[in-house]
């Protein structure tokens, strides 16, 4: 595609240096010959000529000058544009890996067009981060597993976001041959096209080191301690209706059971204060005697 833009461009100031040069030639053997032909000394006509001759020359420069620059304002125009519509139609994408609201040792990996247009045939590659193969990683090979990172994405569309969550904090540690958990660190390339195929690429370094020393304090999702609450609920309320009926299993209390209770009260209470009056003669008895 640039060779043939070389080309456009270099197309008109060779037809133009064509135009110029043939009147100059001509003008030239029109002088050589006048020259050998006649005397050497310059009459009013010859230079009359000559000073014609000059000028028109001096005249086609400047018109060649002048279409020239003509010409490159027009092609950096042309490119200014062009450059305008690429970017209005330029994907980016991004990939970021983030602790999960759950809980801190999960990790999620995040995949995100922040461009204006759509990105397609996307495809992730891994190295190390000065560029070399990269060897056997327990970390790159939780990656490998999503099909995403394996096998691409064909399309993902304007502020299109794919989460995912990748590994445990707990898991991988045990996998790694240090049990080193900031150890691993590596690159991911990012390689990807718009809709009229130019191609792009983004590198992200995914550095475990940057999990170092950060921690947090209360509720990190007040969303899903909600959601456990209500499963909570909705468990007591199954237990409540597990008859076949699906009512509700509810002892009632009318007025006769409080009837009933309030007599059981009266009872209780003259049998306390009979006992307290018999300990009481008792005493006096003890005492008397």
């Amino acid at each position: 595609m640039s060779n043939s833009k070389n080309e456009r461009s270099l197309l008109p100031l060779i037809i133009l240096s064509g135009i110029v040069i043939a009147p100059l030639i001509f003008i030239a053997g029109i002088i050589l010959g006048s020259q050998i032909q006649l005397s050497n000394i310059l009459t009013a006509d010859s230079l009359s000529s000559w000073i014609s001759a000059i000028a028109t020359v001096s005249i086609a420069i400047l018109t060649f000058v002048l279409a020239k620059e003509t010409w490159y304002l027009r092609e950096a125009q042309i490119q200014q544009v062009n450059e305008l519509r690429r970017e209005n139609i330029r994907p980016n994408v991004s990939l970021a890996m983030l602790s999960s609201p759950v809980a801190i040792n999960f990790k999620i990996v995040e995949i995100e067009n922040l461009g204006k247009g759509i990105a397609r045939n996307i495809k992730f590659s891994f190295c190390n981060v000065d560029g070399s193969e990269l060897e056997e990683d327990p970390v790159v090979n939780e990656f490998l597993q999503i099909h995403i990172f394996s096998s691409g994405i064909s399309s993902l569309g304007i502020g299109q976001k794919i989460e995912s969550f990748i590994l445990s904090i707990h898991e991988i540690k045990s996998k790694l041959p240090d049990g080193d958990i900031f150890s691993p660190e590596f690159k991911i390339k990012i390689m990807f096209e718009d809709v009229e195929g130019s191609q792009y690429q983004n590198e992200i370094v995914i550095s475990f080191k940057e999990f170092k020393g950060i921690s947090t304090i209360g509720d990190r999702a007040p969303l899903h301690t909600i959601s456990q609450d209500l499963k909570k609920l909705r468990e007591q309320v199954e237990k409540m209706t597990s008859s076949s009926n699906k009512r509700l299993q509810v002892n009632t209390y009318t007025s006769a059971d409080r009837i009933f209770e309030k007599a059981e009260d009266e009872r209780d209470r003259e049998k306390w204060r009979q006992f307290a009056k018999e300990q009481q003669e008792k005493q006096q008895k003890q005492v008397d005697g």
